[in-house]
Protein backbone atom coordinates (compact mmCIF):
# COMPACT_ATOMS: atom_id res chain seq x y z
CA UNK A 1 0.00 0.00 0.00
CA UNK A 2 2.93 2.33 0.60
CA UNK A 3 4.19 1.88 -2.95
CA UNK A 4 0.63 2.07 -4.32
CA UNK A 5 0.00 5.29 -2.45
CA UNK A 6 -3.06 4.13 -0.54
CA UNK A 7 -5.80 1.57 -0.16
CA UNK A 8 -7.70 2.50 -3.32
CA UNK A 9 -4.71 2.02 -5.64
CA UNK A 10 -3.68 -1.15 -3.81
CA UNK A 11 -7.02 -2.82 -4.63
CA UNK A 12 -6.19 -3.08 -8.33
CA UNK A 13 -2.59 -4.13 -7.72
CA UNK A 14 -3.48 -6.82 -5.15
CA UNK A 15 -6.75 -7.78 -6.86
CA UNK A 16 -8.67 -7.73 -3.58
CA UNK A 17 -11.45 -5.55 -2.23
CA UNK A 18 -11.11 -2.58 0.09
CA UNK A 19 -12.79 -4.45 2.96
CA UNK A 20 -10.21 -7.26 2.72
CA UNK A 21 -7.30 -4.83 2.78
CA UNK A 22 -8.80 -2.92 5.69
CA UNK A 23 -9.38 -6.12 7.67
CA UNK A 24 -5.83 -7.35 7.05
CA UNK A 25 -4.39 -4.00 8.09
CA UNK A 26 -6.46 -4.02 11.27
CA UNK A 27 -5.24 -7.53 12.08
CA UNK A 28 -1.64 -6.42 11.55
CA UNK A 29 -2.06 -3.41 13.84
CA UNK A 30 -3.70 -5.60 16.49
CA UNK A 31 -0.73 -7.96 16.46
CA UNK A 32 1.75 -5.08 16.53
CA UNK A 33 -0.16 -3.14 19.19
CA UNK A 34 0.29 0.19 17.39
CA UNK A 35 -1.20 2.11 14.46
CA UNK A 36 0.70 1.65 11.19
CA UNK A 37 -1.06 4.20 9.01
CA UNK A 38 -3.73 6.86 8.89
CA UNK A 39 -6.47 6.29 6.32
CA UNK A 40 -9.70 7.99 5.54
CA UNK A 41 -10.81 11.27 4.02
CA UNK A 42 -7.46 12.83 4.84
CA UNK A 43 -5.70 10.28 2.64
CA UNK A 44 -3.22 7.51 3.30
CA UNK A 45 -0.15 8.28 5.40
CA UNK A 46 2.19 6.14 7.46
CA UNK A 47 2.60 6.95 11.13
CA UNK A 48 6.08 7.43 12.54
CA UNK A 49 6.11 3.82 13.72
CA UNK A 50 4.64 2.74 10.40
CA UNK A 51 7.52 4.37 8.53
CA UNK A 52 10.01 2.59 10.80
CA UNK A 53 8.22 -0.72 10.19
CA UNK A 54 8.28 -0.15 6.43
CA UNK A 55 12.05 0.39 6.52
CA UNK A 56 12.44 -2.83 8.50
CA UNK A 57 10.35 -4.73 5.93
CA UNK A 58 12.55 -3.39 3.12
CA UNK A 59 15.65 -4.52 5.01
CA UNK A 60 14.07 -7.96 5.54
CA UNK A 61 13.39 -8.36 1.82
CA UNK A 62 16.95 -7.26 1.06
CA UNK A 63 18.33 -9.86 3.46
CA UNK A 64 16.15 -12.60 1.96
CA UNK A 65 17.27 -11.67 -1.55
CA UNK A 66 20.92 -11.65 -0.47
CA UNK A 67 20.46 -15.10 1.11
CA UNK A 68 18.86 -16.48 -2.05
CA UNK A 69 21.65 -15.15 -4.24
CA UNK A 70 24.42 -16.48 -2.02
CA UNK A 71 22.72 -19.85 -1.70
CA UNK A 72 22.42 -19.97 -5.50
CA UNK A 73 26.13 -19.23 -5.89
CA UNK A 74 26.94 -22.41 -3.98
CA UNK A 75 25.31 -24.43 -6.78
CA UNK A 76 27.59 -22.83 -9.33
CA UNK A 77 26.65 -20.96 -12.46
CA UNK A 78 24.01 -18.22 -12.50
CA UNK A 79 20.77 -18.76 -10.64
CA UNK A 80 18.04 -16.75 -8.99
CA UNK A 81 16.53 -13.73 -10.66
CA UNK A 82 18.01 -10.61 -12.19
CA UNK A 83 15.74 -7.57 -12.13
CA UNK A 84 16.53 -5.11 -14.91
CA UNK A 85 14.94 -1.69 -15.32
CA UNK A 86 15.15 0.56 -18.38
CA UNK A 87 13.40 3.58 -19.86
CA UNK A 88 10.93 3.24 -22.70
CA UNK A 89 11.72 3.02 -26.42
CA UNK A 90 15.43 2.19 -26.40
CA UNK A 91 15.44 -1.23 -28.08
CA UNK A 92 14.78 0.26 -31.53
CA UNK A 93 17.92 2.39 -31.31
CA UNK A 94 20.64 0.74 -33.45
CA UNK A 95 23.26 2.47 -31.31
CA UNK A 96 21.98 1.01 -28.06
CA UNK A 97 23.91 -1.97 -26.65
CA UNK A 98 20.98 -2.98 -24.46
CA UNK A 99 19.30 -5.55 -26.72
CA UNK A 100 22.59 -7.22 -27.83
CA UNK A 101 23.65 -7.36 -24.17
CA UNK A 102 20.45 -9.15 -23.15
CA UNK A 103 20.88 -11.62 -26.00
CA UNK A 104 24.52 -12.22 -25.07
CA UNK A 105 23.60 -12.74 -21.42
CA UNK A 106 20.92 -15.31 -22.27
CA UNK A 107 23.48 -17.35 -24.23
CA UNK A 108 25.94 -17.63 -21.35
CA UNK A 109 26.82 -21.19 -20.25
CA UNK A 110 25.25 -22.53 -17.04
CA UNK A 111 22.82 -19.63 -17.05
CA UNK A 112 19.70 -20.47 -15.06
CA UNK A 113 18.93 -16.91 -13.97
CA UNK A 114 15.41 -15.62 -14.53
CA UNK A 115 15.21 -12.16 -16.09
CA UNK A 116 12.59 -9.72 -14.84
CA UNK A 117 12.18 -6.48 -16.81
CA UNK A 118 10.51 -3.21 -15.83
CA UNK A 119 10.02 -0.15 -18.04
CA UNK A 120 10.13 2.90 -15.76
CA UNK A 121 10.94 6.59 -15.77
CA UNK A 122 14.50 7.56 -14.72
CA UNK A 123 13.22 8.74 -11.33
CA UNK A 124 11.40 5.44 -10.79
CA UNK A 125 14.51 3.51 -11.83
CA UNK A 126 16.62 5.28 -9.23
CA UNK A 127 14.00 4.73 -6.52
CA UNK A 128 13.79 1.08 -7.55
CA UNK A 129 17.53 0.69 -7.06
CA UNK A 130 17.43 2.42 -3.69
CA UNK A 131 14.54 0.23 -2.53
CA UNK A 132 16.22 -2.94 -3.88
CA UNK A 133 13.29 -3.60 -6.24
CA UNK A 134 15.63 -3.74 -9.24
CA UNK A 135 19.30 -4.69 -9.54
CA UNK A 136 20.47 -2.62 -12.51
CA UNK A 137 19.01 0.22 -14.56
CA UNK A 138 19.70 1.66 -18.01
CA UNK A 139 18.49 5.18 -18.64
CA UNK A 140 19.17 8.92 -18.64
CA UNK A 141 20.26 10.12 -15.21
CA UNK A 142 21.19 13.71 -14.45
CA UNK A 143 20.50 13.74 -10.72
CA UNK A 144 23.33 11.41 -9.62
CA UNK A 145 21.82 10.29 -6.32
CA UNK A 146 24.06 9.32 -3.38
CA UNK A 147 24.35 5.59 -2.85
CA UNK A 148 24.11 4.83 -6.56
CA UNK A 149 26.94 4.26 -9.05
CA UNK A 150 26.65 5.52 -12.63
CA UNK A 151 28.63 4.40 -15.67
CA UNK A 152 28.42 5.93 -19.18
CA UNK A 153 26.98 3.52 -21.73
CA UNK A 154 26.12 5.21 -25.04
CA UNK A 155 24.83 8.37 -26.71
CA UNK A 156 21.41 8.74 -28.32
CA UNK A 157 20.77 11.34 -31.03
CA UNK A 158 17.69 13.51 -30.44
CA UNK A 159 16.25 15.85 -33.07
CA UNK A 160 13.80 18.74 -32.83
CA UNK A 161 10.54 17.91 -34.61
CA UNK A 162 7.08 19.30 -35.28
CA UNK A 163 3.98 18.00 -37.07
CA UNK A 164 3.64 18.76 -40.77
CA UNK A 165 0.62 20.99 -39.97
CA UNK A 166 2.62 23.13 -37.51
CA UNK A 167 3.38 26.61 -38.83
CA UNK A 168 7.16 26.02 -38.39
CA UNK A 169 7.01 23.24 -41.00
CA UNK A 170 6.14 25.87 -43.63
CA UNK A 171 9.08 28.19 -42.90
CA UNK A 172 11.86 27.65 -45.43
CA UNK A 173 14.26 30.45 -44.43
CA UNK A 174 16.65 29.06 -41.81
CA UNK A 175 17.22 32.35 -39.98
CA UNK A 176 13.47 33.03 -39.80
CA UNK A 177 12.91 29.50 -38.49
CA UNK A 178 15.58 29.95 -35.84
CA UNK A 179 13.93 33.16 -34.65
CA UNK A 180 10.49 31.54 -34.49
CA UNK A 181 11.44 28.47 -32.40
CA UNK A 182 11.80 30.08 -28.93
CA UNK A 183 8.21 31.38 -28.87
CA UNK A 184 6.60 28.06 -29.86
CA UNK A 185 4.84 25.76 -27.43
CA UNK A 186 7.16 22.97 -26.38
CA UNK A 187 7.04 19.61 -24.67
CA UNK A 188 9.95 18.31 -22.67
CA UNK A 189 10.94 15.12 -20.94
CA UNK A 190 10.92 15.82 -17.22
CA UNK A 191 14.10 13.86 -16.53
CA UNK A 192 16.08 16.22 -18.81
CA UNK A 193 14.73 19.45 -17.33
CA UNK A 194 16.53 22.57 -18.57
CA UNK A 195 18.93 20.37 -20.54
CA UNK A 196 16.08 19.75 -23.00
CA UNK A 197 15.52 23.38 -24.01
CA UNK A 198 18.37 25.55 -22.70
CA UNK A 199 17.32 28.34 -25.07
CA UNK A 200 13.62 28.46 -24.10
CA UNK A 201 11.80 31.75 -23.74
CA UNK A 202 12.33 33.64 -20.44
CA UNK A 203 10.25 32.23 -17.59
CA UNK A 204 9.57 29.02 -19.47
CA UNK A 205 6.06 30.18 -20.40
CA UNK A 206 6.17 28.21 -23.66
CA UNK A 207 6.73 24.92 -21.84
CA UNK A 208 3.23 23.47 -22.06
CA UNK A 209 3.82 19.86 -21.04
CA UNK A 210 6.34 17.70 -19.22
CA UNK A 211 6.49 13.91 -19.51
CA UNK A 212 8.50 11.02 -18.12
CA UNK A 213 7.93 8.78 -21.15
CA UNK A 214 8.82 9.39 -24.78
CA UNK A 215 5.52 8.09 -26.15
CA UNK A 216 3.55 10.68 -24.19
CA UNK A 217 5.76 13.49 -25.50
CA UNK A 218 5.41 12.18 -29.06
CA UNK A 219 1.63 12.14 -28.73
CA UNK A 220 1.58 15.85 -27.87
CA UNK A 221 3.82 16.70 -30.82
CA UNK A 222 1.71 14.59 -33.21
CA UNK A 223 -1.37 16.60 -32.24
CA UNK A 224 0.23 19.47 -34.16
CA UNK A 225 0.42 22.18 -31.50
CA UNK A 226 3.86 21.58 -29.98
CA UNK A 227 7.49 21.04 -30.89
CA UNK A 228 10.00 18.93 -28.99
CA UNK A 229 13.17 16.85 -29.03
CA UNK A 230 12.65 13.13 -29.61
CA UNK A 231 15.06 10.26 -30.34
CA UNK A 232 15.85 10.06 -34.06
CA UNK A 233 15.46 6.27 -34.17
CA UNK A 234 12.01 6.56 -32.57
CA UNK A 235 10.57 9.25 -34.86
CA UNK A 236 12.17 8.01 -38.10
CA UNK A 237 8.98 6.25 -39.38
CA UNK A 238 6.99 9.47 -38.98
CA UNK A 239 9.78 11.49 -40.61
CA UNK A 240 9.95 9.06 -43.54
CA UNK A 241 6.17 9.28 -44.01
CA UNK A 242 6.26 13.07 -43.86
CA UNK A 243 4.03 13.34 -40.80
CA UNK A 244 6.84 14.82 -38.69
CA UNK A 245 9.34 17.42 -39.88
CA UNK A 246 12.86 17.83 -38.47
CA UNK A 247 13.68 21.45 -37.65
CA UNK A 248 17.19 22.72 -38.44
CA UNK A 249 18.50 19.16 -38.62
CA UNK A 250 22.16 20.15 -39.03
CA UNK A 251 22.16 22.79 -36.30
CA UNK A 252 19.67 21.75 -33.62
CA UNK A 253 20.12 18.32 -32.14
CA UNK A 254 21.25 16.88 -28.86
CA UNK A 255 23.22 13.82 -27.87
CA UNK A 256 21.64 12.35 -24.76
CA UNK A 257 23.90 10.42 -22.41
CA UNK A 258 22.64 6.96 -21.39
CA UNK A 259 24.16 5.33 -18.33
CA UNK A 260 24.16 2.14 -16.32
CA UNK A 261 23.04 2.64 -12.72
CA UNK A 262 23.62 0.19 -9.88
CA UNK A 263 23.83 0.36 -6.11
CA UNK A 264 27.22 1.62 -4.99
CA UNK A 265 27.42 -0.84 -2.09
CA UNK A 266 27.59 -3.86 -4.43
CA UNK A 267 31.33 -4.38 -4.14
CA UNK A 268 30.89 -8.04 -5.02
CA UNK A 269 27.78 -8.29 -7.21
CA UNK A 270 26.16 -11.72 -7.61
CA UNK A 271 27.23 -13.74 -10.68
CA UNK A 272 24.14 -12.91 -12.77
CA UNK A 273 24.50 -9.16 -12.24
CA UNK A 274 28.26 -9.25 -12.77
CA UNK A 275 27.83 -11.15 -16.04
CA UNK A 276 25.07 -8.87 -17.32
CA UNK A 277 27.15 -5.77 -16.60
CA UNK A 278 30.02 -7.36 -18.51
CA UNK A 279 27.68 -8.05 -21.44
CA UNK A 280 26.57 -4.40 -21.46
CA UNK A 281 30.15 -3.15 -21.48
CA UNK A 282 31.17 -5.58 -24.19
CA UNK A 283 28.23 -4.51 -26.38
CA UNK A 284 29.24 -0.84 -26.47
CA UNK A 285 29.57 0.27 -30.09
CA UNK A 286 30.67 3.86 -29.65
CA UNK A 287 32.97 6.03 -27.60
CA UNK A 288 30.80 7.80 -25.05
CA UNK A 289 31.86 11.40 -24.93
CA UNK A 290 30.19 14.46 -23.49
CA UNK A 291 26.53 14.91 -24.36
CA UNK A 292 25.91 18.16 -26.17
CA UNK A 293 23.20 20.39 -27.52
CA UNK A 294 23.96 22.22 -30.76
CA UNK A 295 22.54 25.75 -30.79
CA UNK A 296 24.71 28.02 -32.96
CA UNK A 297 22.11 30.77 -33.43
CA UNK A 298 22.41 33.69 -31.01
CA UNK A 299 18.74 34.48 -31.65
CA UNK A 300 17.81 31.10 -30.17
CA UNK A 301 20.10 31.40 -27.18
CA UNK A 302 18.71 34.83 -26.30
Amino acid sequence: MVEAGGFANAQAILNVGASTISAQMSQLETRLCYVVCHRGRGGFKLTEKGEALYRLVIELFQSVQSFEMQASELRGGMNGQLRIGFIDNIISDPGSPFRPAVDHFRRQPRNHARLLFEVLSPQELERGLQDHRIDVAVGVFYSRLPGLAYEPLYLQRDVLVCHRDHHLARIEDQAELANAIPSCHKVLRSFLGTNEFPYASPGGETMVSSFSHIEAAALMILTGGCIGFLPLHYVKPWIDSGELVVLLANELYRDTHFSIATRADQVRPPPALHTFLSCLRAAKVQDVGTAEVHQPFTSIAA
